[in-house]
């Protein structure tokens, strides 16, 4: 059997008096696909903001691809390969969809920031963000601004961000 490439042990989180997660114990394999099912306040979306970085556990580990990356931020956890899309999106509206990838594949190198530079015509980033939205369904769209996506293809649009960094796993919030 292939080791896990993702995996939380007994990881717990409260807010005051609420337990959000207690005990979290998961194996996720290459190829598998989970899924997290519960009401409104089940503390999914907890759990994943725990997985990704974005929340600290109060207790328990997230292994990532054989590494403890309990301690790491988000950030690094996105270089190392766990992709995620969140639950309400926070996309720039304003940008084209094209735009909007290729500031994904920025984020893969590193350099975000650097968006307001002449990125439109880095041919690796474009490939990387046209790859994307091929994978996607929107290549049609590239050229779209965000705003006039619906609220389905702006979900698909997520996606095709976080498919520029080569995630090695995918974490989605109510996708």
């Amino acid at each position: 059997m292939t080791e896990p490439l993702l995996q939380t042990r007994a990881i717990c989180k409260s807010f005051g008096a609420l337990q959000a997660s207690k005990d979290v114990t998961l194996d996720l394999r290459p190829g598998e696909i989970h899924a997290l099912i519960g009401p409104n306040g089940a503390g999914k979306s907890t759990l994943i903001a725990q997985i990704s970085g974005a929340l600290s556990p109060d207790s328990g580990q997230v292994i990532f691809d054989g590494r403890d990356v309990t301690a790491l931020s988000t950030t690094a956890r996105a270089r190392a390969g766990l992709g995620r899309t969140f639950q309400i999106s926070a996309l720039p509206m304003e940008f084209t969809v094209l735009q909007n990838v290729v500031l994904g594949a920025l984020g893969q190198r590193g350099r975000a920031f650097r968006f307001f530079g002449n990125v439109m015509r880095d041919k690796a980033l474009l490939a990387r963000a046209e790859d994307a939205l091929e994978q996607v369904g929107l290549a049609e769209f590239r050229s779209f601004v965000t705003a006039e996506l619906s609220h389905g293809q702006r979900r698909q649009l997520e996606v095709a961000v976080a498919l520029t960094l080569s995630p090695k796993a995918f974490l989605m919030d109510e996708p």
